[in-house]
Parts: C-alpha cells; structure tokens; sequence
C-alpha cells in the first residue's frame, strides 16, 4: 500500500495517509462516536501543549482526567480514541492498536452497554454523570 492509499475504515472516504495512523477514521466519523448506549461524544485537546479531552455531545461537561485514551464505538465498532502527535484527535479501530497497560486511571471505555464502575466514579468526582 502506498501512502496516498487511504480509505476511513468507518465510510470508505479517500484519506491522506499518515505512516503513523496507517487505519484512521476522518473526521466525519469520529463525529459520530458514540458510548455503548449510544450517546454521542465528543473531544478535543485540553490546551494547545495537547492532552486529551472528551465528553458528551449532549453535555457541556468536558472531561480532562489525564486519560490518554478512550475507547468507544463508531458505527458499532470499538474504537480507541487518543490525542494526535502534534495535537490533534485521532480515532483508530480497537484492533490496530497496541494499547498499553491496562491502567483505569489512563483508560475510559465508553464502549459496553452499562457503564464501567470506575468510570462513574471518576465522572461523579469531576462533578458529570454517565
């Protein structure tokens, strides 16, 4: 595959290619990440030296608890979501990505149907709800 063959693995829309994020989703797909119960999120970076953001498209809570990733779904599938190299969101399928260690302080998974426990209790402290 040569680096100008990129397709969104979510639509099939021709993308540039990026050596770094070789299966990315546009932006247009990552517009419709969803949690498990299909509630739309949204994200962003917490300031212009980065770090990732994320919420609910239906709140104006935004959640800046040093998570380096979240996992949820786009058109039904679990996808990882992360901050860019040079800022930035990027979405990518679940399986093309080494994730890694599994720390729930690092990691949100929006993606089952009930809420993660631990998830609940960080959105409770930073004063949202699931």
């Amino acid at each position: 595959m040569s680096m100008d063959d990129h397709f969104c693995p979510g639509c099939g829309k021709v993308q540039r290619a990026f050596a770094r994020y070789p299966w990315y989703f546009c932006r247009d797909c990552l517009a419709t990440a969803e949690d498990g119960t299909g509630r739309r999120l949204v994200f962003g970076n917490a300031s212009l030296s980065g770090g990732l953001t994320w919420g609910f498209a239906d709140d104006p809570s935004r959640y800046d608890d040093r998570a380096i990733l979240v996992i949820c779904l786009i058109r039904k599938r679990r996808v990882v979501v992360h901050e860019a190299r040079f800022g930035g969101v990027v979405a990518e399928p679940f399986n093309s990505v080494v994730l890694p260690p599994r720390d729930a302080k690092h990691h949100v998974d929006l993606s089952r149907p009930q809420p993660d426990p631990a998830v609940g209790e960080r959105l409770k402290k930073a004063g949202g709800t699931i």
